[in-house]
């Protein structure tokens, strides 16, 4: 009877464990900040920019410090949603060439076609789903959150842009009803940080005043730490609410920027130069993460839909290009990786092929960029140009990419593009 008892006893015991093991789905927030210099944190090295809290959170991460991604927020932000390329998601620019700005419903029904949405995904499994900042074509309902800030559909992401720039009190009382709920979360974060309009607080601009190397710089660098802060105050919510060793998260920029110049400048956004592509990337999850800082593997954009939905425990209904982010062993054997500049407006949404500015594909240090069919022809975005010859860069001695090797070294040159070529579907 005795015996009876305690197996019983057990067994109540044991079922309570599993049901609270199962009721801890770890919650997951995803942070996306907004035309972001790769070089521009404290943790990357930078000498005026201050960064207290992503330095701690990188510090305490998995960071890859070579993390590439699309060079214009629009096409970089759909493959955060689908896991795909811009040529296979199909959005390769901001805005259609063809009709007004205003005209977005075409681009929202051409991203509804893929068969992978994160947040659907994850709403689907269970998670309270909540959208704060830019969120291109489309409303916070039609990817699947169940709460959002972008109720209507724009370029950027309407009344979601406010967050950050004017507190955080959305995600905390998201955050709060999750917990109320019982339920896990994931939350994209994707402020207007620091993209322009530069305007930060003058507390934070009067200590980069007459520092920098032009007062462009100066602002951009106290957009930087406006940003900091934000992430800092949201990372301290969780402490205070005791989630932050059952939460991931998960950091990148959309795309570069040109510190010291902004439009004026050039080699940067809408470009495949490093300072348009080139992110640092990491993910945190306190005790079940390994904490390590790698400055040579190389990560992409494509890994982040691949590696939140492992954690969450979902399997995509399609096979995806990219790689979970914790899984050493197979981010170690890639070596090489394509990306691909589209221009700001697209020609053709069914033939990406007539939007490419250039593919560019990275191979350990070397890195070799092709000139596509479509040149910028807004005088506007003289940013945006590149040069009309292949370039081929050597990373490791020569980061700023000054040095085109393509001439000196056509036998590399020859074999970078027929690595390209397997990447690309309209191989030339």
């Amino acid at each position: 009877m005795k015996l009876r008892l305690l197996y019983s006893l057990l067994f109540v015991l044991s079922t309570a464990w599993i049901s609270r093991a199962e009721s801890k789905a770890p919650n997951i927030i995803l942070i996306i900040s907004d035309d972001h210099t790769w070089s521009h944190y404290g943790f990357m090295g930078h000498k005026l920019v201050k960064t207290p809290n992503l330095d701690r959170m990188a510090g305490e991460s998995l960071l890859y410090t070579r993390g590439y991604v699309t060079p214009v927020c629009s096409p970089s932000l759909a493959t955060l949603l689908t896991g795909k390329s811009p040529r296979d998601h199909g959005i390769t620019g901001n805005d259609l060439a063809a009709r007004t700005k205003t005209a977005r419903d075409p681009l929202r029904e051409r991203l509804l076609e893929n068969k992978v949405l994160l947040p659907k995904a994850l709403t689907n499994a269970g998670y309270l789903t909540f959208q704060t900042g830019k969120l291109w074509n489309s409303s916070f309902s039609d990817m699947g959150f169940t709460h959002g800030m972008t109720a209507k559909r724009d370029r950027h992401g309407g009344s979601g842009l406010t967050i950050g720039r004017k507190g955080m009190d959305p995600i905390f009382q998201f955050i709060d009803k999750a917990i109320e709920q019982k339920k896990p979360f994931f939350i994209w974060h994707a402020p207007l940080l620091p993209h322009d309009p530069h305007n930060p607080p003058e507390r934070l601009l009067s200590k980069y005043r007459g520092k920098g190397p032009t007062p462009h710089a100066e602002s951009y660098h106290a957009m930087i730490e406006w940003l900091d802060e934000t992430c800092g105050e949201m990372d301290q919510w969780l402490e205070k609410k005791g989630l932050k060793e059952n939460t991931v998260i998960l950091y990148l920029a959309d795309n570069g920027w040109d510190p010291e110049h902004g439009y004026e400048g050039g080699r940067a956004k809408l470009t495949p130069y490093e300072n348009g592509i080139r992110t640092p990337m990491f993910v945190r999850w306190p005790g079940k993460v390994p904490q390590a800082r790698d400055e040579e593997t190389l990560a992409s954009i494509l890994d982040f839909v691949p590696t939140i939905l492992n954690v969450a425990g979902v399997k995509p209904p399609e096979k995806l290009p990219g790689l979970d982010l914790r899984d050493r062993v197979a981010m170690k054997a890639r070596k090489s990786l394509e990306v691909q500049a589209y221009s700001h407006d697209i020609v053709d949404l069914e033939d990406p092929l007539k939007s490419q500015v250039a593919l560019t594909v990275i191979d350990g240090w070397k890195k070799l960029i092709v000139p596509g069919p479509e040149k910028p022809k807004d005088d506007k975005r003289n940013f945006a140009k590149l040069s009309d010859e292949i370039e081929l860069f050597d990373l490791k001695n020569d980061p700023a990419e000054k040095v085109n090797l393509a001439e000196k070294m056509p036998e590399e040159v020859k074999r970078l593009k027929t690595l390209l070529d397997g990447y690309s579907r309209d191989p030339k």
